[in-house]
């Protein structure tokens, strides 16, 4: 399997290379999800590429972002820039944007984004129709429907294995977004999701903690798992972390897949020492998967080394002994977890008073007793940062009386040669012997090479240092060259034609309808056409709902069902049996729905990130008959339908929220409709049960959107009209 590694800057970049990653994603300073991350540009770019095909690693550039109409004209000459740079291939996640480089980028790769939150067989058929060569896979994708999607399509399968987990669907959080207008669909995530919060029970407090907050990912122990699956690529996250965690999890993970017997243990202790949250969650969503929140954690835990064992007033600050299994040093960063108080302190001054016995002295004042984290140690961090891999070389130099010196340098079954401008002349004095030749030309340490073999054939020649060196920088210079040519002639060429960037002209009909989970919810006088979106997809259910729809005087011409975002393959199977039963519109919410425009009048719902006419008119012309734009945009075209009035769902949860805050189980279920979150703010939040064959949520807030709606259709929801 290809070992995929995030970098977020030059340093990174090199840890990923030099600890043995097969390929590298990374973002430019715009149109990437992690655009707080360092991030490179339109200047360094090619120079990136060009180091990692010596390499021969791969570069992945991330334009996984949602793109409105007025940013294509940048964002075309940011692929153009990544084309002209040679980058291998584009994560993507804005629908329109990937079928417009499909079209004028002839040969482009595109790999969708797990923002597009493919998760299941038929989403991955489609983006496989539509050009995709790999799909990474939404993070809640079964180990079952992997094998579906190996078994029957051709695509590239890419998933993460190690790193933060995004407690939301992928790219359907617009928490961030709606709250704080800081969308995790253009790069901006504000990661609400790792704050505190109170849970409540109808008015009672019954918890406090970080229950939004997932565990980090380590599927280290399942790689021949995956691989059975299926699984081409394994990827890690983390482009805004330190390069020592790039460079100490791609070493583990190289080191899993060159060799049997790994302790797999040891290599997840050197893992979360650099970083983790705690204990980490070994099986993602894989099997049904219930451990996925921490309440106690929201950032690195670090390693527990020792005890606070004495406080002392010290001028105006204060000195704090510890008894430590382990040495600190200047620069470190250590947490102090006492039972009232949690203190984190940058390490300044440090003596060392005896063999585990250390003094440190800082303005805050722990507990007695506290225990010691070690969160980063700058000795280690410099080891890992530090170790630089080169490629090993032959060198042959040969140089003949009246002939000009030659130097041919020789990497894997790559030849290539230079020569001086001047024959060789006879020594007068002191011949050129091995030994300066060797002096010379393995001074390699300003190149990617290292000397391996040094073979010479000399007669009695002079030779000045000042041409050997010459020979060396050029012979160096010559089969980097050749490398990196020979690496990309092996790559699919990109043919740019002539781009159309006018965003296109799109109509639709003006539609209103309101969406319920509950017949009750509507009143009198109302002649919109309904959405039904029910708690529970049993088809038993949902065919009560319509008959008493049908009931109250609607047509099948006006209901339409709100399809779920995510549904395993089973789920999507009861789903298309239920649809050929009722045969009734349908909102669509996920990729894996497209098909079925074909035989359903059919809705691009909100959850399909509609962010310009580009998108919006990729899926009118796959059969929807109209469109929901996003919920994060703010201007609209006269056509499409906007969410005006309601509480729309901030998050889709894949894990059971009940269970962390109440305990029991599935056969012990104390599901209520009662629970409430409250953040720092005040703001509040409950819970939308949606039952397939698993259990998933809404999370949604008790702020209304209200958007007014004159020459659009328009959306009222009428769930949940009281928090």
């Amino acid at each position: 399997m290809e070992l995929l590694a995030p970098v977020g800057n030059r340093e990174s970049l090199e840890c990923a290379i030099y600890n043995g990653a097969d390929a590298v994603y990374l973002g430019l300073s715009n149109f990437n999800a992690r655009i707080k991350a360092d991030n490179f540009n339109f200047d360094n770019i090619a120079d990136v590429v060009r180091f990692a095909h010596t390499y021969g690693v791969k570069v992945y550039l991330t334009v996984n972002t949602l793109v409105a109409d007025d940013e294509v004209e940048d964002f075309i000459k940011t692929i153009k820039v990544a084309v002209g740079a040679k980058v291998d291939a584009f994560i993507i996640q804005d629908f329109g944007m990937a079928m417009l480089l499909k079209k004028h980028f002839q040969g482009i790769v595109l790999h969708a984004s797990t923002q597009m939150g493919i998760h299941n067989l038929q989403g991955a058929k489609l983006l496989e129709q539509m050009g995709f060569a790999r799909v990474v896979l939404a993070r809640e994708t079964k180990l079952e429907d992997i094998r579906q999607i190996r078994d029957n399509t051709n695509l590239e399968v890419e998933y993460f294995v190690q790193g933060a987990l995004c407690v939301a669907f992928s790219g359907n959080c617009y928490l961030s977004s709606l709250k704080n207008g800081n969308s995790g669909n253009r790069g901006k995530c504000l990661q609400l999701c790792r704050l505190p919060y109170k849970i409540f029970k109808e008015d009672k407090q019954i918890g406090e903690g970080f229950y939004l907050s997932p565990k980090d990912l380590s599927l280290i122990g399942r790689l021949n798992e995956l691989k059975d699956a299926g699984v081409t690529s394994i990827k890690i996250e983390g482009r805004l972390k330190r390069a020592s965690y790039v460079a100490q999890t791609v070493r583990s993970y190289r080191k899993v897949l060159a060799f049997e017997g790994v302790d797999i243990e040891k290599e997840k202790h050197k893992m979360q020492e650099v970083f983790s949250r705690g204990e980490f969650n070994d099986s993602a969503y894989l099997t049904d998967n219930f451990d996925i929140i921490n309440p106690k954690l929201n950032n690195h835990e670090g390693k527990k080394i020792g005890k606070v064992t004495k406080v002392e007033d010290f001028k105006d600050i204060h000195r704090v002994t510890l008894k430590l299994s382990e040495a600190i040093g200047e620069n470190d960063a250590i947490r102090l977890i006492g039972n009232n108080k949690t203190v984190s302190i940058g390490v300044g001054n440090v003596n060392r008073l005896q063999n585990e016995i250390y003094e440190i002295f800082t303005k805050y004042m722990p507990e007695v007793n506290s225990d010691v984290y070690l969160l980063k140690s700058t000795a280690k961090e410099a080891i890992l940062t530090q170790y630089v891999r080169k490629l090993h070389i032959d060198l042959t130099l040969t140089a003949k009386v009246n002939s000009k010196i030659k130097l041919e340098a020789k990497y894997a079954n790559i030849h290539v040669e230079v020569e001086s401008d001047d024959v060789a002349s006879k020594a007068r004095t002191k011949a050129c012997t091995y030994e300066d030749c060797y002096r010379s030309l393995s001074r390699l340490n300003d190149t990617n090479f290292v000397l391996q073999m040094l073979n010479v054939e000399l007669d009695e020649v002079f030779i000045p240092v000042s041409l050997l060196n010459d020979l060396r920088r050029r012979v160096a210079e010559e089969l980097q060259n050749e490398i990196i040519k020979i690496y990309e002639l092996s790559m699919p060429q990109v043919k740019i034609c002539d781009i159309d960037i006018t965003a296109p002209q799109v109509k639709t009909p003006k539609e209103d309808f309101v969406i319920i989970d509950d017949v009750v919810q509507l009143t009198k006088g109302i002649n919109y056409d309904i959405i039904i979106s029910p708690k529970d997809y049993a088809p038993q259910n949902v065919k009560i709902m319509v008959d008493k729809l049908l009931q109250r005087g609607f047509t099948k011409e006006h209901i339409y069902l709100d399809l779920p975002i995510v549904s395993t393959g089973k789920e999507l199977e009861v789903l298309t049996e239920l649809l050929d039963c009722i045969k009734i519109g349908i909102i669509i919410n996920n990729y894996c729905h497209v098909n079925f425009a074909k035989k359903y009048r059919s809705i691009a719902g909100t959850s399909m990130n509609v962010y310009n006419m580009f998108t919006a008119k990729t899926l009118l012309d796959l059969g929807v008959h109209n469109f929901i734009y996003s919920l994060e945009l703010k201007k609209y075209q006269p056509c499409g339908i906007v969410y005006a009035k309601g509480r729309p769902a901030l998050m889709t949860l894949c894990h059971c929220p009940i269970r962390v805050a109440l305990g029991g189980d599935c056969n012990n279920c104390k599901y209520t409709d009662n629970l409430k979150y409250v953040d720092e703010k005040g703001n509040e939040y409950k819970l939308r049960r949606k039952k397939q064959i698993h259990c998933y949520f809404d999370l949604y807030s008790a702020d209304e959107i209200y958007v007014r709606s004159s020459i659009y259709g328009k959306i009222i929801d009428l769930r949940s009209d009281a928090i």
